[in-house]
């Protein structure tokens, strides 16, 4: 009988330059960060491909000279033991790592609904269970829109831009403790306009 696995996030902590990554797994065929993340280098937008990019043919370009964001993510089906190899983001469409406080499920906008299929809608909502005890949260990011997973629901907050903070907040109801998502925008989102 297998041992069941205790599922929790991974921090992206690459303290004194080390990054312990799992035996056997390497980016491979795999290049999904370089359509999903920002790349603030290039002025890449979240959800499209980096120029640098041959997906499926060799993945990034300009890898030995790339740039230092690029050089210093690592995913954390990379990183995390306890994520199994459905977890492979060329595979699932989507990656997780740790953003401060948050576990960011970074999906691709071509299967968007990626996050709500089994196992990993179930494992999402475990790793909320969990994130509740250490203020953290779990969210999702497809392209600029952004929903927060809670223990006892989902809350779809909109569209996210640059300078947007996202709050979460603990608040007493009717049937006790439970939570509210929102986006405070930021100065250029109250001016009215983006660059």
């Amino acid at each position: 009988m297998r041992a069941a696995r205790v599922l929790t996030p991974v921090s992206n902590d690459t303290t004194n330059n080390m990054v312990q990554l799992v035996p056997g797994r390497s980016c491979g065929e795999c290049s999904l960060c370089c359509k999903l993340l920002r790349i603030d280098t290039f002025n890449k937008p979240v959800g499209i491909w980096c120029t640098h990019c041959a997906p499926g043919r060799g993945g990034c370009t300009i890898y030995e000279s790339r740039p230092t964001e690029c050089r210093d993510f690592y995913c954390s089906w990379l990183t995390s033991p306890t994520l199994g190899p459905e977890w492979r983001p060329n595979k699932c469409k989507m990656f997780l790592r740790m953003e401060g406080n948050l576990l960011a499920v970074h999906v691709d906008p071509s299967d968007p609904m990626a996050w709500r299929r089994e196992p990993f809608f179930r494992q999402l909502k475990e790793f909320a269970e969990k994130a509740v005890d250490r203020k953290q949260q779990i969210v999702v990011y497809v392209k600029n829109r952004v929903f927060v997973i809670f223990p006892n629901k989902e809350v779809d907050v909109g569209t996210m831009n640059p300078g947007d903070e996202l709050v979460v907040k603990n608040v007493w109801g009717p049937r006790g403790s439970d939570w509210m998502a929102f986006i405070e925008r930021g100065p250029v989102g109250r001016l009215g306009h983006r660059g």
